[in-house]
């Protein structure tokens, strides 16, 4: 019985790319776009709902981030008022931004 060996170093995926290295500041570059991609895409579940054009990220503001702010608020009123402030002025921001969207503004 002979014993064969297999070399992968002359294969690769994509033979373009085999010549190039990918570094790792463009892989997390390349990352980050296509999360803020995704982010900016329609939400076709909360824009059903609105009757009116939503994007992830708004939704994931709205649903999500908004809500625990506005929660952290409420339950630390009488415990820890500087984080009762803190999570008011991030309620306040998120809000004051998601205006800015509406009016033509950033996003």
């Amino acid at each position: 019985m002979q014993q064969t060996s297999i070399n992968f170093e002359g294969y690769a995926l994509n033979p373009s790319a085999s010549s190039e290295k990918i570094t790792l500041k463009e892989r997390i570059q390349s990352a980050k776009s296509s999360v803020n991609n995704w982010l900016d895409t329609k939400s076709v579940f909360y824009s059903r709902i609105a009757e009116f054009e939503v994007t992830r990220r708004a939704a994931i503001r709205i649903g999500i981030v908004l809500p625990l702010a506005m929660g952290m608020t409420v339950a630390c009123v009488e415990q820890a008022p500087l984080v009762s402030i803190a999570a008011m002025c991030v309620s306040g921001w998120i809000v004051y931004r998601m205006n800015q969207g509406e009016k033509g503004g950033e996003r």
